[in-house]
């Protein structure tokens, strides 16, 4: 693991994801990197960002600071990225959730735990009281939706996030070709709380989902006085229909490419989900997300902050908290530098002046 002097030393998000290649696996490797099929979503959601431009701002007032808090549903952050739900994280870091939900509260940003989580929710919670996310993965029943949707709440969850495109086991060539294999020393704490999980876990470290529903989603609204975020939305009817049925937000999200191969990329979403909603609610975005520049394009083609997916599970694999943790500073650095170059005060100034699409897609 190395020393805080060595972390010091990634200057890039590549770096982070260059140096966990030294330390773990290659089946693990295999399954954290990997996508669908060819992986062609996988590469086309990091190559949307190079086709929007940035075009700044000259003889601004900007200072040399800007301010890079925004907020996001009733919570102040301190920068507009929050950690995305992955999981088992307890591949990459013994203390897995843990470690993640703490950086964030260092970092004074939002984690977002997956029902998948190695240790209980609860226990993630009562870790980082700073004020985590719940992502629900729907399993066996409704009534364990129910169950579910109630431990995020008792646990203190200052939001739900249902996750709709990952009802159905995708295929992973690469995670295939690697002979990955759930390594004995990781759990689903969270399901094994709820009763979903009994006895030995999956090879393949997944349990059969269900099918979620429109119908399924106005009742889990029904169920819930939380905070209720969609994720994986990517067609702007969809959006629509989401905040029609009571969600305070979507996630603009193809899964990482890790579902359905050719899928369109979440940045090319977001520009039409963006339009569509107007200002009906929250609209975050993730998926292929490298630098602070690529935070900046996104916010100015519409969404109000972004959820960062492999990069932290690289630092985590690293050095734990303090990994994480270093990448959301260096992210914070390059969203200022990205800003202050642009002429912009702050976040809340960023708008769709600043970028011009390239390219029939956006």
């Amino acid at each position: 693991m190395p020393a805080h002097t060595e972390l010091a030393g990634l200057l890039t998000l590549p770096d982070f994801e260059r140096a966990a290649e030294t330390v773990l696996s290659a089946d693990i490797r295999a399954y954290v990197a990997g996508g669908a099929g060819t992986q062609e979503t996988v590469r086309a959601n990091t190559a949307a960002f190079d086709e929007v431009w940035l075009r700044p701002r000259v003889l601004t007032t900007a200072g040399t600071t800007p301010d890079t808090r925004t907020g996001v549903l009733g919570q102040q952050l301190s920068l507009p990225v929050l950690l995305a739900p992955t999981s088992p994280q307890r591949l990459l870091h013994e203390h897995a959730e843990i470690a993640t939900a703490l950086a964030a509260e260092d970092a004074g940003t939002i984690s977002v735990v997956s029902t998948d989580s190695h240790y209980p929710y609860p226990e993630i919670a009562e870790s980082a009281p700073g004020g985590s996310w719940f992502q629900l993965y729907a399993y066996r029943s409704l009534d364990d939706v129910d169950a579910t949707v109630a431990l995020a709440e008792k646990a203190g969850a200052s939001a739900l996030v249902v996750t709709v495109d990952a009802s159905h086991a995708a295929r992973r060539v690469s995670t295939l070709r690697s002979g990955f294999r759930t390594p004995p020393f990781v759990d689903f704490g969270t399901l094994r709380a709820l009763g979903i999980l009994e006895g030995d876990i999956p090879a393949n470290a997944r349990l059969d989902r269900l099918a979620l529903t429109w119908e399924d989603l106005r009742r889990i609204r029904e169920r819930t006085t939380l905070p209720l975020l969609v994720k994986g939305v990517l067609g702007p009817e969809d959006a629509r229909r989401c905040f029609d049925l009571g969600a305070q937000g979507v996630i603009v999200s193809n899964h990482g490419g890790r579902q359905l191969d050719g899928e369109i990329p979440s940045l090319v979403a977001l520009d039409q989900v963006a339009s569509a909603v107007g200002d009906r609610g929250v609209v975050l975005v993730d998926g292929g997300i490298r630098s602070g520049v690529h935070v900046v394009k996104a916010l100015a083609l519409g969404a109000d902050a972004v959820c960062l997916g492999r990069p932290y599970l690289w630092a985590l694999a690293l050095a734990g908290r303090a990994g994480v943790r270093a990448v959301l500073e260096l992210l914070r650095r390059e969203i200022e530098d990205t800003l202050l170059q642009l002429g912009v005060e702050s976040v809340a100034d960023i708008g769709r002046d600043l970028v011009v699409p390239a390219g029939h897609r956006l």
